[in-house]
């Protein structure tokens, strides 16, 4: 699959994130717990776009995927199913780091961690 045809997919799951984020809260972006998780997912998504059609640093792209784990797994009342969807569809998307899926794994799991604190410290 071509460059350009992942950065489509991965702009098509934003707006779909983007489109679940909306009716979800409202259309309401605040300081919630749901609103900086549904709408973050949706910058996230973007993000991996951006990324995949720049060619961009995979870090920046694990990271946001990381960020999606976060509220996906690490939330109340996790799991969360479509952002559990919403990371694994992205992560075939992005450019692995180093060739490496176990490294871009290592990546999510510590960008979903910081996430879950730095949250955790805002709501």
């Amino acid at each position: 699959m071509s460059r350009r045809a992942k950065a489509l997919v991965a702009a098509i799951d934003a707006l779909i994130m983007g489109a679940f984020a909306f009716s979800e809260t409202d259309g309401s972006v605040g300081i919630g717990a749901a609103e900086l998780v549904l709408w973050g997912a949706v910058a996230a998504a973007a993000a991996c776009a951006v990324v995949v059609l720049l060619d961009g640093a995979a870090i920046i792209a694990w990271g946001a995927i990381g960020y999606v784990l976060f509220g996906a797994l690490l939330t109340d009342g996790s799991p969360h199913w479509p952002l559990a969807a919403l990371a694994l569809a992205l992560m075939p998307l992005v450019p692995r780091p180093n060739r490496s899926l176990g490294l871009g794994l290592l990546i999510a799991s510590a960008a979903a961690l910081i996430a879950r604190v730095l949250i955790g410290l805002l709501v």
